[in-house]
């Protein structure tokens, strides 16, 4: 039923419309709820009744029908106007519009006029209410739904099939997940001895096994850190953790997370291995993080089961790790802050020479694949650094690592991305060493007629006395003492050429307490003494 108010101020317009409405049979599906005499009244009326449909006079006193509007328009924006008014002019009908009016009836009201009126605005109506349940119960789906969606985008983005960055963004935001500009790390967790376990099993019985052990995963997991987690394939489960902040000062969590998980299993029949992947600030790399996850997964059968295992724990035989691979890391951020071009080529191949000769192919991969997250962590840590150089961290690069087709060609090309994050370094040095100097000149020159010291430039800039003297001296060949002393002798030479300043009071604005000092200086720096660089200007 539709609910109808009536607002004029004239009684028989009122009863008029009233008995239209209640007596054509076309309006059997509208009741009128109320009749009002003006907006304020209306307005009354309507914080114990909402109608679905007003028809409103324009012309009221206390309130006329456009203010009236207004206020409904606030406070009930899904009621439906329509205006009734003895004015045939195109003004009020212009006002009606702009203020969402739904029809605009001359009076005397013709019925079919009405009918009609009332009809279209039924018709809306219904269509309204028909789109909020069919929004709503989308919603419900959504909602009851959504730990599944949620597993689906996580495993698309596992297996690389979740498309790109915009698409990614549009399904994380309807979901309600937080996960965008975070770092990332992926752990796989492989239930050991599957096999063996669920051998008397059906296809059934081994998917409820699997989802009985991500239920206790998710147990131990709770609420302690960020992280979804997802059934893959037969006997593995993934772990995604995000983190806003650098990823870093979270590892020793993540390991401590992944090492109750093991302690829980410990207690039962059920082992379990855990491999933890390099970390990334790009959702889509999350491919490539679980790639690594699965390369660390073929030295499970070396390297034991029940553990939790990192690349760094990947040796290239029995006897010895085929790295040290915090180490090269450590020597890849000297070498890009210090080294040359060829120190760093050299490094790179030196490090390909050391692979072992029956290294196989998976091998190899493996090694470029460290040298990347090596370069990428070193970009994440230093955003300032490495402005404008997003082609070294995006999902792009990975793509073009795995496909590149020769060794010669990933040796040639992780030399060249590490080379473009050198010279970014090197730049970003050089220009900041060159704006720090210009500081020191600046500070030098207003301050002049003091006694400047190192100590005083390190408070105005935070850095080290030495390490401000050292970068001047760097850039200009001179000490900061030089160039204080040099500058205050040039504002000397001004000073002198005007003769009724004395020579103790040039002492004293150049911040010299004793004119003989001065005068040594001056006579050191400029070749003659303060009084005779005075004659020569005289003369």
């Amino acid at each position: 039923m539709i609910k109808v108010l009536i607002v004029d101020d004239f009684q028989v317009d009122r009863e008029n419309l009233t008995l239209m409405l209640e007596t054509e049979p076309a309006f059997q599906h509208v009741a009128v709820i109320g009749a009002c005499e003006n907006g304020k009244e209306a307005l009354d009326f309507m914080k114990t009744l909402q109608p679905d449909i007003i028809i409103s006079d324009i012309e009221m006193p206390v309130m006329d029908g456009f203010e009236m509007v207004r206020m409904v328009r606030q406070l009930y924006p899904q009621i439906k106007i329509i205006f009734s008014s003895l004015y045939n002019e195109f003004e009020y009908a212009k006002d009606a519009m702009y203020l969402g009016g739904y029809g605009y009836l001359l009076k005397p009201v013709d019925p079919k006029e009405l009918l009609q009126c009332v009809s279209a605005v039924t018709d809306k109506i219904t269509s309204d209410l028909k789109f909020r349940k069919d929004y709503e119960y989308l919603s419900r789906q959504l909602n009851e739904n959504k730990p599944y969606l949620i597993e689906s985008l996580l495993m698309s983005l596992m297996y690389g099939t979740a498309g790109n960055d915009i698409h990614v963004s549009e399904k994380l935001e309807l979901l309600g997940l937080d996960m965008k500009d975070c770092w990332y790390v992926a752990s796989l967790i492989e239930i050991d001895g599957f096999v063996q376990l669920t051998r008397d099993m059906n296809i059934e019985e081994k998917h409820l096994f699997q989802m009985m052990v991500l239920s206790r995963i998710r147990e131990v997991l709770g609420s302690c850190c960020n992280q979804l987690s997802v059934s893959l394939q037969q006997a593995h489960i993934a772990i995604v953790f995000y983190y806003p902040e650098a990823v870093e000062d979270r590892l020793s969590q993540i390991h401590t997370v992944l090492s109750n998980i093991l302690l829980e299993f410990s207690k039962s029949d059920i082992s379990l291995s855990i491999m933890v992947s390099g970390y990334s600030k790009h959702i889509l790399c999350l491919k490539f993080l679980y790639e690594q996850c699965l390369y660390i997964l073929r030295y499970k059968y070396l390297l034991g089961k029940g553990k939790i295992l990192y690349s760094s724990d990947i040796p290239s035989s029995k006897e010895k790790p085929l790295f040290d691979y915090n180490g090269i890391e450590k020597e890849l951020r000297v070498l890009l802050n210090t080294g040359t071009a060829d120190e760093i080529t050299d490094y790179i191949h030196n490090l390909y020479l050391g692979l072992p000769d029956n290294s196989s192919p998976e091998e190899l991969k493996g090694f470029f694949y460290f040298m990347m997250i090596c370069l990428q962590n070193i970009v994440h840590s230093n955003p300032e650094g490495f402005a404008g150089q997003s082609e070294l961290t995006s999902p792009a690069a990975w793509e073009t690592l795995v496909t590149l087709e020769t060794v010669s060609d990933a040796v040639t090309w992780i030399c060249e991305c590490l080379l473009t994050a050198n010279k970014c370094i090197r730049e970003r040095e050089f220009h900041k060493n060159k704006v720090m100097v210009e500081k020191i000149k600046r500070y030098i020159e207003r301050n002049y007629q003091t006694n400047i010291t190192l100590e005083m430039l390190s408070e105005e800039l935070y850095y080290s006395p030495n390490y401000i003297n050292q970068i001047f001296k760097q850039e200009t060949g001179g000490t900061i003492f030089d160039y204080v002393t040099r500058y205050k002798m040039e504002r000397a030479k001004d000073m002198l050429a005007v003769n009724h300043i004395k020579l103790y009071e040039i002492a004293e604005k150049l911040g010299y307490n004793h004119t003989a000092y001065f005068s040594s200086l001056f006579k050191k720096y400029m070749g003659v003494t303060p009084k005779d660089f005075r004659r020569q200007l005289e003369s």
